[in-house]
């Protein structure tokens, strides 16, 4: 070819110049670069592209290239500013929606293009496809996706068959494109975003066969709470989330209940319906769970964990095995989900369907983890479950959290932590806390936590009453299963308690959870 005999002569000159030191370098490689490019260019008269592969794209330049599919959720991207964010490190994952997903959004909402929806819209359309975190689908199971949304919430996952549906809605129909910032998955309907109107009971309302149990809530007084979406708090608006266990009209009327009324005759007791006395309202309130827990987020703790009805004066218990076993007692009899009638999100929150009528009882008392930094007050804050935070106001920051330290410090690592954050102090300092209600009874009390700094030496206190030391050396990092025992505490009544640490020996504490284990 052409080349060859003009890379020999290119040789040549190399040599040359290599020998006339006053040369400059920048003649060198000027020629160099000539004579290269002359070269290619001669092996073939049309110069060719080369195809770069996913893994060398960003998120952005995936959806750019694959036109065809995306060129309607490329124009959303470009017309929000969003693209430019899905070109930067991440890591994301996307959920795009196809051309036909689009086309079939705008029938829906009596458009024909996203030109003539707000672009204020548009961005909540967008974040709600947008996960910070990679997402492959050996990460999804039943349940929900494992990272949030942009919009912070969480999108229902379901697995049916070898299919993986999302929110009861979009089939995931191209999965697991790798890219260099992420992962991108073709679904083939869009994930509208839910609005203020989308709240828990509208969605429970608006399903067939839960006539009885709507009605229940509202004659129990209780579907006005569950209406709210967030409330002021501060300076901004605090998230509230539900989990209801809805029962359905079949199953009722297997139990001879027809009407509302033969379920207030069942369960009513003297005096009005919506008195936290009546039986009624106790029946109803124990379906009405705090917090939103989807299949996929329920701890997974061989012994189980206590999920707080949203009075915070009782509980159930739900263990993950098998099965998930509801308030399981020792002759091994327990209730259970309905699985394809369960995970139906909502705005704020998730409706799961139970397989029995679910009597309210008063729990026994089973093990209590409570987290350290599961305070309502606390978790609102833009670091949660991302960075570190910093407080000096040991008497008024936090409701359920005193100290007196320098500062107190939200502590967030990939470390093995629950939830891999903790509550960290240094120097001499005390800490009290305020634990949710616990059953009345006999526990031992453990904790997790690990140590630095000079290692502090604490002593503990439960409700004022010295209960022992702990020496940092029986549990630096440790077990998270395995925490290390305190002492034994009796309770005489049901009620929330302080648990107070004071260091005796100065140092540095990561405290993580603590634990309630009946004995």
């Amino acid at each position: 070819m052409k080349g060859n005999n003009k890379m020999i002569k290119l040789i040549g000159i190399m040599k040359n110049l290599s020998l006339k030191k006053k040369e400059s370098f920048s003649t060198f490689f000027f020629i160099l670069f000539i004579f290269l490019g002359i070269g290619l260019i001669g092996c073939n008269d049309e110069p060719q592209l080369r195809d770069r592969g996913n893994e060398e794209l960003v998120i952005t330049e995936y959806i750019i290239r694959e036109k065809d599919l995306f060129s309607e959720f490329n124009g959303v991207l470009e017309k929000t500013g969003i693209d430019n964010i899905l070109r930067l490190r991440g890591p994301y994952t996307l959920m795009a929606p196809t051309n036909d997903a689009m086309f079939a959004y705008y029938t829906s909402k009596g458009v024909s293009s996203y030109n003539e929806i707000e672009t204020e819209e548009l961005k909540n359309f967008v974040l709600n496809h947008i996960f910070k975190g990679s997402i492959g689908t050996g990460a999804i199971g039943l349940g929900a996706l494992p990272f949030k949304n942009g919009l912070n919430d969480y999108i229902a996952s379901d697995l049916q068959e070898t299919e993986i549906i999302l929110n009861k809605k979009a089939k995931i129909i191209k999965r697991d494109i790798e890219v260099s910032n992420g992962f991108i998955h073709h679904i083939d309907k869009v994930l509208e975003p839910f609005d203020d109107d989308d709240h828990i009971f509208a969605v429970l309302s608006a399903l067939e066969g839960y006539s009885i149990f709507t009605e229940g809530l509202v004659r129990a007084g209780i579907s006005d709470t569950l209406n709210d979406i967030s409330f002021p708090y501060g300076n901004t608006t605090a998230k509230v989330n539900f989990t209801l266990l809805a029962v359905p009209d079949t199953l009722y009327q297997r139990e001879g209940i027809n009407s509302i009324n033969d379920l207030i005759d069942r369960y009513g007791t003297e005096g009005e319906l919506s008195d936290t006395s009546n039986g009624f309202y106790k029946y109803m309130i124990f379906h009405c769970v705090s917090g939103i827990n989807y299949f996929s987020l329920l701890d997974t703790d061989s012994k189980g964990k206590a999920y707080y009805l949203i009075t915070n004066d009782n509980y159930i218990h739900i263990t993950v095995g098998k099965d998930y076993f509801i308030n399981k007692d020792t002759d091994g009899n327990y209730s259970a989900f309905y699985y394809e009638q369960s995970n139906i999100p909502a705005k704020n929150g998730v409706i799961h369907t139970i397989n029995n009528l679910f009597p309210n009882v008063e729990m026994a008392p089973v093990q209590i983890t409570f987290q350290t930094t599961e305070f309502f007050d606390l978790q609102q804050g833009d670091y949660y479950l991302d960075h570190y935070a910093r407080f000096y106001d040991g008497e008024n920051t936090f409701e359920g959290i005193k100290w007196d330290a320098e500062y107190l410090m939200y502590y967030f690592k990939y470390e093995p932590l629950m939830d891999h954050d903790a509550l960290s102090l240094m120097g001499h300092f005390w800490i009290e806390i305020t634990t949710p209600k616990i059953r009345k009874g006999t526990y031992n009390l453990s904790t997790f936590m690990f140590w630095g700094g000079g290692n502090a030496y604490t002593a503990w206190y439960v409700d004022g009453e010295y209960l022992g030391d702990l020496d940092p050396g029986l549990g630096i990092w440790g077990d998270l299963t395995h925490p290390v025992v305190v002492g034994e505490v009796t309770f005489t009544e049901t009620k929330s308690h302080t648990i107070r640490l004071q260091t005796l020996i100065p140092g540095g504490m990561w405290w993580d959870f603590i634990r309630f284990e009946p004995k």
